[in-house]
């Protein structure tokens, strides 16, 4: 049985992406941060399904959580075929607003993480003889967000090492990245403000996760893929 780690994986487009791998047959390790009920009750419910899950605790912010997460994994000859860098803080502010605090940890989960959880989990890909790493970018990587200016500089900077990973990990890793669009409103945007956004893209409607889960299947499944970003966005990334 193949294992996947999913970063961020209790709640939202984490969650789906669990379910789904979870019927296709993977072991799915859960991480949480500080959802740790929800987390076990995804578990549960994927079980309930008659797939295979498991929860496991770290704070990306930090190096020593990071490798706890990995020597649990990693135990007793586990290893990790699929990395999906899928955990990402969501925080407004313009540049000269932002504080140093802030900045720190966008940087660290939105950016840090990924390249150390990618690092980390090489190795482990390397004993099953190929592995693949998906970072769950944002259609908004390439917009000039001057209200969310430090996310998307993390996420530009995502893009980036997506195909520095890439070129690093062949032959034997494949490094993709999948970056959404409209499909989960945030917390702090209003239902005004989510219907104005959808109906300025050229299709003029939201996506659902199962967008997301297209766009990574055909990722999984097409083993002459890597160092590319796939856009599922309804055409929002060509609105200015």
């Amino acid at each position: 049985m193949k294992t996947a780690l999913i970063t961020g994986a209790s709640k939202r487009l984490g969650a789906a992406i669990a379910v789904h791998l979870a019927e296709r047959g993977y072991f799915v390790w859960i991480h949480y941060h500080s959802e740790q009920q929800a987390a076990e009750d995804l578990c549960d419910a994927i079980r309930r399904r008659s797939g295979n899950a498991a929860a496991v605790p770290a704070d990306l912010s930090r190096e020593d959580a990071i490798r706890r997460m990995f020597e649990t994994i990693s135990a007793d000859g586990g290893t990790c075929e699929l990395l999906i860098n899928n955990a990402s803080v969501f925080i407004p502010g313009k540049v000269d607003e932002t504080s140093f605090d802030d900045w720190n940890r966008i940087m660290d989960v939105n950016l840090r993480a990924p390249w150390f959880c990618s690092v980390l989990a090489a190795p482990l890909m390397k004993k099953s003889g190929k592995g693949l790493i998906v970072n769950v970018v944002d259609s908004g990587a390439t917009k000039l967000w001057t209200k969310y200016a430090v996310y998307g500089i993390s996420k530009q900077a995502l893009l980036r090492l997506t195909q520095i990973l890439a070129k690093t990990l062949g032959p034997d890793i494949r490094v993709n990245s999948i970056s959404p669009g409209l499909i989960l409103p945030s917390a702090d945007t209003s239902a005004e403000e989510w219907k104005r956004l959808v109906g300025k893209t050229p299709l003029q409607k939201e996506g659902s996760p199962a967008d997301l889960l297209r766009a990574l299947d055909f990722v999984l499944d097409s083993e002459y893929l890597t160092g590319a970003d796939i856009v599922m966005d309804g055409g929002y990334r060509l609105v200015s």
